[in-house]
């Protein structure tokens, strides 16, 4: 049976344009998109938006573009289905979906900075910072066995925080990448620990990044 027209199947429509609906749904919709204008424009609005963030990561959004998605992902979230009613999870699972594809896409979308570290005050590494993770990248020499570089965070007046370790290649080359987000003032340094990594520094810092 086709289903008349009313909010509920303006919901279905934005759902079935993000493939969220469960066969029997998938068919209610569908026919009732083969008769309504308004439901088919409210169809292609949710498809272009789900196509959006799709792609976000690939390609920077236009302003307009993102309001609109937004927009779209707020709409969807907000409204109770009609079939909420008998049990589904479907709703809860597609309004998750949604805001973690707007926070993915937020996320990727911040402003990276950039900080040089040094090591006996010569550049030897950066620290980037994007979208919640500190990563450093640094030319250190290599560790006798059974030693590892650590990396910390400091905050003002704080202890340091333990962070990952990290060995380097044959080149020098080594990488550890933090889940922070900077404040002025915090400092990321490195010392050579045991392996396994140690709770408080045991050997001076040989690297340091001072993120102003």
């Amino acid at each position: 049976m086709i289903r008349s027209h009313d909010e509920a199947m303006l919901e279905l429509a934005s759902l079935r344009a993000i493939d969220a609906l469960e066969a029997d749904e998938a068919a209610i919709i569908d026919a009732h998109l083969a008769q309504c204008d308004e439901c088919r424009a409210e169809f292609a609005r949710s498809r272009a938006a789900g196509t959006a963030l799709a792609f976000a990561a690939a390609s920077p959004a236009p302003a307009a573009l993102r309001d609109r998605v937004l927009g779209s992902a707020v709409k969807i979230r907000r409204i109770t289905p009609w079939y909420a009613k008998t049990g589904t999870k479907t709703s809860a699972a597609i309004a998750a979906a949604v805001l973690v594809a707007v926070g993915s896409w937020l996320a990727l979308h911040q402003p990276q900075r950039q900080w040089a570290a040094t090591c006996a005050s010569v550049q030897c590494g950066t620290v980037v910072a994007h979208g919640g993770v500190l990563r450093l990248d640094a030319t250190l020499p290599s560790l006798p066995a059974g030693k590892v570089y650590q990396a910390w965070i400091i905050h003002p007046k704080s202890s340091p925080i333990p962070e990952p370790t990290f060995t380097v290649s044959q080149a020098g080359q080594g990488s550890v990448s933090m889940q922070a987000t900077p404040a002025p003032g915090d400092v990321v340094a490195v010392t050579v620990e045991p392996s396994g990594g140690s709770q408080a520094p045991t050997t001076k810092p040989v690297l340091v990044a001072t993120l102003n």
